[in-house]
Parts: C-alpha cells; sequence; structure tokens
C-alpha cells in the first residue's frame, strides 16, 4: 500500500492526476504548448529524492525516502548531516553540490515571477535552504570547509536505499589555508549569495549568515588557489571561473566593486587545456561557468568583451555544435539533455533584456524535446507526460538491490521530476539503469532544467494559479497536491512541521488526525 500510495501521490504532481479540486478553473496555455508549469514543479519536486541526513523526510513528497547517513562528519567532529545525494549514489561531493544550489538559486533570482505565478516558490525555498544549512554546517570556522562525504569508488559497490546504508562515512576531503579549493568554494559562495538575495526578506538574520559565510569561502577561494579534489568522479579543469562567478553575485549582494575588480581578473585564467574560455565551446556545468560569469560581467559593466564572450557561445551552440536528426543540440555522450537545458536556461536569461528570437527559438526546442517532441515520443523527465524512463540509474527510486540482478529491473518508486541523462546523437534512448550515460539522474542535470522551465513559463506561457488556494494548502503555495498530503501525514506522525493548521484541519474541528488525512486524500483522488 506503502509503494502505490507514493507512486499515486508522484502521479498527482506530474500531471497525470493534478490538483484539480481545489485549483482554480482559471488558467490557461498558451496553443500548442507543453505544460511548462507542471514541468517546473515535478523538476523542484525531485530534490526531495535526493536529501540526505536526519530531516531527509520532512517536507518530502516521497513516503520511500526518509532519515538515513545520520553520522556524517562523526569521524572529524563536525556535524556533516544534511545536504543532497549527488546521483543515483550517495556521495555528497562538493562542486556538483555548490553548482546545482548556486544555478537554482539563479533561477529564482532571474525568474522569480514566475515560480510565485506557478505556486513554486515556497518549494524552491526548501529545496534552497536545505543547500545552504549544509553549507553552513559544513563551515565550522572561518578557514576551513568541508566539502566531500562518502568515498565514491566504495560508495558504488552498494546498491540499495539510502535509509539503510549505515555506518560512519568519511569526511574526505576539506578546503583550509593548506588544501585549495577555489573551484568548489567559488560555487559555494555563489549558492550562499544568492541565498542571502532570495531570502533576505524573508529572514534577514539567516540571509545574513549566508551572506557572512559567503564572504570567507571566497576569501579561502582567493588568497589559497587551485583545483579541489572530487576523487576521478568531478576534477575541476579551472577555478577562475567560479571564482569570477562568485565575485559577481558578491557584488550584488554588497555593492563592493572590489569584487568586480578580482572578477575581471579571475575570468582571465584559462583552465588545463589553455583553450581560450573568452570564446567557449562548452555550456554552463560543474566544469565551465565562464559564460555565466561572462553574462554577468556584461551586465554589470557593460564591456564589449564579455558581451562578445557570451555571443561567440550562443553563436557556437546556434551554428557548430550537433544537432541531431530530431532538432536536439548533442553536446556530449554524457547527461547530454543536462547541457541543453543549461545552454538554453544561459540563453533565456540573456533574453530578458535582449529580445533574439533565435534564441528563443532555440531554447524553445530543447525544452520540448525535452518534453516529448522528439522521435522517441517520450519525456525525458520523469513522471511527465504519459511515456517516460522506466530504468533511472537511482538506487532509492529503484527499490532493488544487486541480487539476483534485481537492480536492473523497472524502477519501484516514481522518480518525480528527475531528468535523465538522454539520448545519443541518433535520438535513440536506451532505458537501462546499467547504461548510465542515458539513464543517470542528479543534482547538477536538473538544475540547468530548472531554470530553463521557469524561463519558459515567462516566454512561452505556463498555469497561472488564481486565487490561491485553502483547505488543504498546508504548505500555502497555492496548490493542494501530493505534498500537501505527505505534509499532513509527517504532521499526524510527528506531530513537528511548518504547515498552515487551519487549511491542515480540513473537518474544522479543531484537531488535525488521521479524518483529516483521509478527507484530503478522498478530495485528491477526486
Amino acid at each position: 500500500m506503502k509503494n502505490k500510495l507514493s507512486k499515486l501521490g508522484a502521479l498527482m504532481i506530474s500531471g497525470v492526476m493534478l490538483t484539480t479540486s481545489f485549483v482554480s478553473t482559471g488558467t490557461t496555455f498558451a496553443a500548442g504548448t507543453h505544460d511548462y508549469s507542471t514541468a517546473l514543479k515535478d523538476s523542484i519536486i525531485f530534490y526531495d529524492a535526493n536529501k540526505c541526513g536526519p530531516k531527509a523526510g520532512e517536507n518530502n513528497v516521497f513516503d520511500w525516502r526518509g532519515a538515513c547517513h545520520t553520522i556524517d562528519g562523526s569521524d572529524v567532529g563536525v556535524d556533516l548531516t544534511g545536504g543532497y545525494h549527488d546521483a543515483g549514489d550517495h556521495v555528497k561531493f562538493g562542486l556538483p553540490q555548490g553548482y546545482s544550489a548556486a544555478v537554482l538559486g539563479w533561477s529564482l533570482y532571474e525568474f522569480k515571477d514566475s515560480f510565485d505565478a506557478t505556486g513554486n516558490t515556497t518549494k524552491m525555498l526548501q529545496q534552497l535552504k536545505y543547500f545552504t544549512d549544509y553549507f553552513l554546517k559544513s563551515h565550522p570556522n572561518s578557514t576551513t570547509f568541508y566539502y566531500q562525504v562518502g568515498e565514491g569508488n566504495a560508495d558504488h559497490t552498494y546498491w540499495g536505499a539510502p535509509e539503510e546504508q549505515t555506518g560512519e562515512r568519511p569526511s574526505l576531503y576539506k578546503a583550509d589555508p593548506s588544501s585549495p579549493a577555489s573551484d568548489i568554494l567559488g560555487e559555494t559562495t555563489a549558492a550562499l549569495a544568492l541565498m542571502y538575495l532570495n531570502y533576505k526578506n524573508i529572514d534577514s538574520a539567516y540571509a545574513t549568515k549566508c551572506l557572512n559565510a559567503a564572504k570567507e569561502l571566497y576569501a579561502m577561494g582567493k588568497a589559497k588557489q587551485g583545483v579541489g579534489n572530487g576523487q576521478s568522479f568531478y576534477q575541476a579543469t579551472s577555478f577562475g571561473d567560479d571564482l569570477a562567478w562568485a565575485a559577481t553575485w558578491l557584488y550584488t549582494a554588497t555593492n563592493d566593486s572590489a569584487y568586480i575588480t578580482d572578477a575581471e581578473q579571475f575570468i582571465t585564467l584559462g583552465n588545463t587545456m589553455n583553450e581560450n574560455k573568452m570564446q567557449d565551446k562548452w555550456t554552463m556545468c560543474w566544469d565551465d561557468m565562464y559564460v555565466p560569469a561572462a553574462l554577468r560581467l556584461a551586465q554589470i559593466t557593460g564591456k564589449q568583451v564579455y558581451k562578445d564572450a557570451v555571443q561567440f557561445n550562443f553563436n557556437y551552440w546556434k551554428t557548430q555544435v550537433t544537432t541531431t536528426p530530431g532538432g536536439l543540440k548533442w553536446l556530449s555522450n554524457w547527461g547530454v539533455l543536462r547541457y541543453a537545458a543549461a545552454e538554453s536556461m544561459v540563453m533565456l536569461i540573456y533574453c530578458k533584456q535582449n529580445n533574439d528570437q533565435s534564441l528563443l527559438d532555440l531554447a524553445k526546442k530543447q525544452v520540448d524535446y525535452i518534453l516529448g517532441d522528439n522521435p522517441a515520443n517520450m519525456s525525458y523527465i520523469i513522471g511527465y507526460g504519459s511515456n517516460w524512463c522506466i530504468h533511472p540509474h537511482h538506487r532509492a527510486a529503484n527499490g532493488y538491490t544487486y541480487a539476483n540482478g534485481d537492480n536492473a529491473k523497472p524502477a519501484k518508486h516514481l522518480l518525480t521530476g528527475a531528468l535523465v541523462g538522454g539520448p545519443d546523437q541518433n535520438d535513440k534512448f536506451f532505458d537501462d539503469a546499467n547504461q548510465y550515460q542515458y539513464t543517470e539522474v542528479a543534482l547538477d542535470y536538473n538544475a540547468g532544467l530548472v531554470g530553463v522551465l521557469a524561463g519558459a513559463v515567462k516566454f512561452f506561457g505556463g498555469t497561472i494559479i488564481t486565487p490561491p488556494a485553502k483547505k488543504g494548502d498546508l504548505n500555502n503555495d497555492t496548490f493542494v497536491d501530493a505534498i500537501d498530503l505527505a505534509l499532513c501525514k509527517n504532521y499526524i506522525l510527528t506531530q513537528n512541521g511548518n504547515i498552515d493548521k487551519n487549511n491542515a484541519d480540513m473537518n474544522g474541528d479543531g484537531s488535525i488526525d488521521a479524518i483529516d488525512f483521509s478527507l484530503l486524500k478522498k478530495a485528491l483522488l477526486g
């Protein structure tokens, strides 16, 4: 019954059984468009599946997730619990986690109106705060930052639920005055500075704490320059881009022009391949933040050199990147859709201030391809539409172990909102958990996806929710859906949780109990 309910909840979120009982019927879509609003909602929810720590089950739509890895940091005497598992594995890697939090924060900063209009702001802020709470824990003093928990090779020998992966894990790497990690510190700085900007009108004390930590981490990255360690999994080829990107956000948060002076110096630092990164032939990702940093500097300084750098990259994507027969911009064989989503996100941010129809067209083509306009006639976001990957490379969702090859079975649980790696350059997709270049999911995959979907709502249309929902809307996000059902269940079991108790009291008897849960469930089922 538990599995059935969890899948049902996910289906309600994905739009198969979207909130019909409580949402205003005054919603419209542009003719012929995809439901970008629901896809955005799903893509944010995905992060619940990768939560780590004793609070992983709180504010979590997936009832197959709960507390895990509850003693992280015990080997060094620091509480390093929390944060997010990287992908289908359970390591907490510093570089993709910092990158993902920064890009998600940028999404909210640039497209706040889209999040507000579609009722996704509250959940987005919850996910962002789960990142930054962990970053603050990982920074116990002004010159130390722990950035990896778990050893990748050892972790990858395990296939099973994170809740059952018990025991101590190594706090493998930290940055300090003798150990550089400028790339990781730069990304985490940007994430914390963006949290300040996005949260200062909600909780100014917490926002200031994030900003102060951002300044300290940036100072660390600047003082001891060099890349950090990600084993063989996330080894950076540059750090100047990360520090430049971070500096632009510290400038926006503080108005201190010294940060722009820094940024203009750092962006000129190349990578280990000696490429001219002002003519970047890649895109925004955990190992390349040159284009976002150039875009930010173009916006702030107005200098032509940065405008030219951005235009070079966009033109390269329009004319030089391989295009599949189905229209996907195919940059690399490993997780190709993350790159198409990330580049499209940057293009849509650019288009906020620059009317370029060719970029809008390209971005829309990539988003629509991901959502189902492709030769495979499938959605590459799990749970969206009617045909999606059923073998995602994700242990928790899979629900099996390596025994008898069961890990290759279709996933027991619906991993709502996860962007899978995507097809080959001939638009062919291999739905096989063991071919993880196609079926892997990850924090960084969904980061650019969230941003481009928020941009798609702004530029191409989406669902506008009016008026706000009331009874049943426990988190006041204007939706009444499976998130509220999960919050209700959690509150009844623990008597804890930040919920609207008036809205939770479905029958108005003054208490929140199993009757209210049943009434809410019945309403959702129609």
